[in-house]
């Protein structure tokens, strides 16, 4: 897995494997960010979201989505031809 790019810095007591994980494999634009929107919505606010998503297009949704509303994109990630965003309910 390589990062591409990171929004916030990775520290040692974040623990990535435990963030709520949703795997939007496979699935068309926009149904990935309707997915994740849908997941932000169970989590109290600090807790982490992991979305997975192999849409090109997923990676400008969510980063739009974080900067309109907030959220932060704590994290990004491309492995092969899937996108990993981890996101932090505010």
């Amino acid at each position: 897995m390589t990062t591409t790019t990171q929004q916030a810095a990775q520290r040692q007591d974040v623990h990535w494997e435990d963030a709520l994980r949703v795997d939007a494999s496979g699935l068309p634009c926009p149904q990935p960010l309707l997915a994740m929107r849908r997941a932000l919505k169970q989590l109290a606010p600090g807790e982490l979201l992991h979305l997975i998503a192999t849409d090109p297009a997923s990676q400008r949704d969510i980063r739009s989505f974080c900067d309109l509303s907030g959220v932060p994109l704590a994290r990004v990630e491309t492995d092969g031809e899937a996108f990993h965003f981890w996101l932090q309910q505010i």
